[in-house]
């Protein structure tokens, strides 16, 4: 399993019977060819193929579009900001520096596992699901999971939740212990979303924490601390 391609946690949602956004996924495309883009060197089949098949299936004002291993700066940016009142549009940009960190990360990833073969990664999208709103932001949480327990943050430092969240949080905790019972890893992180009419749904799962890792740890300013959780930033 890789924990970076948000195809290899659904099917481990249905195993553990934990709800989550679905999504569609597109065409792949070859990571040697995101880079040969970049560089302005050559064709790039796989590559069109992906951006022709999000014009005919990305609907702005329903949807949202990312790529297996990560979602869009331009995403994560109008999050950080405050929960947007309108759609934000999703342009098919692929000079993001946090794209490119995980794309290597994938990349390598891919190598040890099948090095005959070029890594690739797909596109998709998912319907847009209205979150609850606390205090202009959307209420979504981050567990880490390390061998002696869970830990669980609130994923926008700016935000602060009231201490009426901490039931929620432990919900997440209980959510994702169900989901390492299905995985083979020892760590991992896993993101949740809170829906307008209160429902928990799994976002995405990545990495475990490594201090130099691509996983932020969120409202812990250090090292998450298993059974800990974090509804504000704590210095």
């Amino acid at each position: 399993m890789n924990p970076i391609l948000l195809s290899h946690w659904l099917p481990i949602c249905d195993r553990a019977g934990l709800a989550y956004i679905p999504a569609i996924f597109g065409p792949e495309v070859r990571i040697d060819e995101i880079f040969r883009f970049l560089e302005g060197l050559g064709d790039t089949p796989t590559l069109d193929r992906a951006y022709a098949w999000l014009r005919q299936y990305y609907q702005p004002r329903s949807t949202m579009w990312r790529w297996d291993c990560c979602s869009t700066e331009m995403l994560k940016a109008t999050m950080a900001e405050s929960y947007p009142t309108a759609l934000p549009l999703l342009e098919f940009d692929l000079d993001e520096p946090r794209f490119m960190s995980v794309l290597e990360e994938l990349e390598r990833s891919l190598r040890g596992v099948t090095p005959t073969q070029q890594p690739t990664v797909s596109v998709l999208v998912r319907p847009w699901v209205n979150a609850k709103v606390e205090a202009s932001y959307p209420v979504e949480f981050r567990a880490f999971t390390f061998p002696s327990g869970i830990a669980v943050s609130s994923y926008y430092t700016r935000r602060p939740l009231p201490a009426s969240y901490e039931e929620t949080a432990i919900q997440v905790r209980n959510l994702t212990e169900k989901l390492a019972a299905y995985t083979p890893l020892p760590s991992f992180s896993a993101d949740f979303l809170l829906t307008e009419d209160g429902n928990l749904l799994f976002l995405e799962g990545g990495l475990g924490f490594t201090r130099e890792g691509l996983v932020n740890s969120c409202c812990f300013s250090g090292e998450p601390k298993p059974g800990a959780i974090a509804l504000s930033y704590q210095r």
